[in-house]
């Protein structure tokens, strides 16, 4: 097995088969969950042996990205499709209450 060590030792990288540019070779005994678990930095190589590294800090991987131009069009449609919306049912309100007062008040006689 060849394992690719930080400069702490760390474990940033193995291969079973091939090598890997700056790596060592490793043919001591492995932990059971060494393949199952595998992280960079996980495990470390303290005295020939690997084990897991006492000081692993799992790595903080959120990537936030501001929106895109076309996302922050999209959405300015879409808001401006939300209001027009209103303003077609407000609309439709105050035509059905004019519709019910003329009705009402008899306007219209025979």
């Amino acid at each position: 097995m060849q394992i690719l060590l930080n400069s702490d030792n760390t474990i940033a990288a193995y291969v079973n088969i091939g090598a890997l540019t700056g790596s060592v070779n490793y043919d001591g005994v492995l932990p059971d969950n060494f393949v199952s678990d595998f992280k960079p930095n996980y495990f470390i190589l303290n005295n020939d042996s690997i084990i897991i590294n006492p000081n692993y800090v799992e790595p903080n991987n959120t990537i936030t990205l501001p929106p895109s131009n076309v996302e922050t069009q999209l959405a300015a449609l879409a808001y401006q499709q939300m209001t027009s919306q209103q303003t077609i049912t407000d609309l439709q309100t105050q035509n059905a209450q004019m519709a019910y007062q003329l009705m009402t008040q008899g306007g219209v006689t025979a």
